[in-house]
Parts: C-alpha cells; sequence; structure tokens
C-alpha cells in the first residue's frame, strides 16, 4: 500500500511526533502528582481532625465540622482519587491507539478531573483577597496551572 493509504497511518515529522506524544505524557504526569497531592492532603487533614484538641487555633474546634471533615472527606477523597485515575488512564490510552474512542467512564473520569481543578482553581481566586502580594502571584500562577490542566482533561475527554 501507499504512504497514507487506507489502513496505515500517515508518516509524521520526528519533532511533530514529540510534541503530540509529550503533551499527554505531561498531562498524565500531572495527573499523577494531583494523586498523590490529594492522598497527603487528605492524610493530613484526617489527621489533624482526629487528634487536635479543642483549643487548637488553626484548626476548626466545632464537633460538627471536625465530624464532617472526618466521615465526608474520605469517600470524596477516593472519588476523586478514582476519577484522576481514569482520567490518566484514558490520556494514556490516548497515547498508545491515538485513533481509538474512550469509553464512557474514562470520558466522566476526565470531566470530573476537570471539574476538580476548576473548583480549586476558583477556591485559590476566591482566597486572595486578602493576601499579600506574594501570595497573589503564587496563588494566581496556581490557578492558572490547574487550569491549564482542566483545560488538556476536556479537550482530551471531547476527542
Amino acid at each position: 500500500m501507499s504512504e497514507g493509504g487506507r489502513g496505515q497511518i500517515p508518516a509524521v515529522a520526528s519533532d511533530e511526533r514529540t510534541t503530540v506524544i509529550g503533551r499527554p505524557r505531561l498531562l498524565s504526569g500531572v495527573l499523577g502528582l494531583e494523586l498523590v497531592w490529594l492522598v497527603l492532603a487528605t492524610a493530613s487533614v484526617v489527621f489533624l481532625a482526629a487528634h487536635l484538641g479543642a483549643d487548637a487555633d488553626d484548626f476548626p474546634a466545632d464537633p460538627v465540622a471536625r465530624r464532617f471533615l472526618l466521615l465526608g472527606l474520605p469517600p470524596v477523597a477516593v472519588l476523586l482519587g478514582l476519577a484522576l485515575i481514569g482520567a490518566r488512564q484514558a490520556v494514556d490510552r490516548r497515547v498508545t491507539p491515538p485513533l481509538g474512542r474512550l469509553d464512557p467512564k474514562r470520558r466522566v473520569a476526565l470531566w470530573v478531573a476537570a471539574a476538580a481543578n476548576l473548583a480549586v482553581a476558583l477556591s485559590i481566586l476566591t482566597s486572595l483577597y486578602h493576601a499579600h502580594m506574594t501570595w497573589i502571584v503564587v496563588g494566581l500562577l496556581m490557578a492558572a496551572g490547574l487550569s491549564v490542566v482542566a483545560w488538556a482533561c476536556l479537550r482530551t475527554a471531547r476527542r
């Protein structure tokens, strides 16, 4: 068969192929780092909620808030973790057979990962109103990075 014929993938320049494959691998790595961050943050918050006394200044002393953190946060973290794992699998699947379509579960995982990233970016942006200039810059950079990851997840889900 000739190049570009039916059943063959057309030839791609090596620089273009590296760019096409490099972006999904970068997104997959970022989603993996987000999963690690989610596990560490959840473990830290649950530990603090369980072990700090009622006189703690930096953590909620309200028993209702503590109960919510102890009982509500782990299931939400598990769901977000599963979504991040599914999103990472979807991105990896996009690299190996680039012509195949994603199954609905992985597509939903990408949408949930994008929504979670946007929610964190919005919460960062809403908390910057009383911050010092250094923290405003850091917060804006973090929100921009999370927005780029959300956009990449949505773009991958739509393909």
